[in-house]
């Protein structure tokens, strides 16, 4: 994906969305898509841990949970 692809996806949502990227892991891939997320901020994280987690990890989720927007690279789905 360029610059000015992400760009253009990026100007769709509103101003305050968080933007994520998948972590971990070593090295660098393509940019394939932007997806929309909700997400709960992970208080305890561990520092392998992302900050923010999917809403069903948890047995009780906490009252902030965030529409957000992921940057998915193409080896995304093996994480």
């Amino acid at each position: 994906m360029t610059a000015e692809e992400l760009i253009t996806q990026l100007q769709k949502l509103p101003p305050e969305t968080p933007v994520l990227v998948e972590g971990y892991e070593t090295g660098f891939d393509d940019i394939v898509e932007l997806t929309p997320e909700q997400v709960v901020r992970y208080r305890h994280a561990q520092e392998w841990d992302g900050e923010y987690q999917a809403p069903d990890r948890f047995s009780n989720p906490e009252t902030g949970v965030l529409q957000a927007a992921v940057i998915r690279g193409c080896r995304g789905s093996r994480r």
